[in-house]
């Protein structure tokens, strides 16, 4: 379960940001996740929900999620496409040489804090 320690790396770093903006409440944090890391959104929000309410800064922060589809760029004909079950195969001309685009992207975009 890489959830719990995503969850836990989420946590750290939200809550350094918040003490470095004198945060007396953090009420919602946004992330981007591509769906080639595999993340299991409930139970990412399970844990974060879980950590989150260890620190009263942070209890009852919302988690808000945004995903990424896993998507390539064909070498040979320069076409856009989908990545299905990892296979980056074109579906256009059949190369396998592609260049991942998206969907592998892990990042907090933004936080909405409460200040004094």
């Amino acid at each position: 379960m890489h959830e719990l320690s995503i969850a836990q790396s989420i946590v750290d770093v939200v809550e350094a940001r918040a003490a470095e903006c004198n945060a007396t409440r953090v009420k919602d944090v946004r992330l981007r996740i591509g769906e080639a890391n595999a993340v299991v959104t409930d139970s990412l929000t399970f844990c974060f929900e879980m950590l989150a309410s260890l620190d009263p800064i942070l209890t009852g922060a919302k988690l808000l999620i945004d995903i990424v589809p896993h998507r390539a760029r064909c070498c040979h004909c320069d076409r856009e496409f989908t990545i299905v079950n990892f296979v980056a195969q074109c579906p256009t001309c059949g190369e396998w040489s592609s260049e991942i685009v998206s969907g592998t992207e892990l990042q907090i975009l933004e936080m909405e804090i409460e200040a004094s």
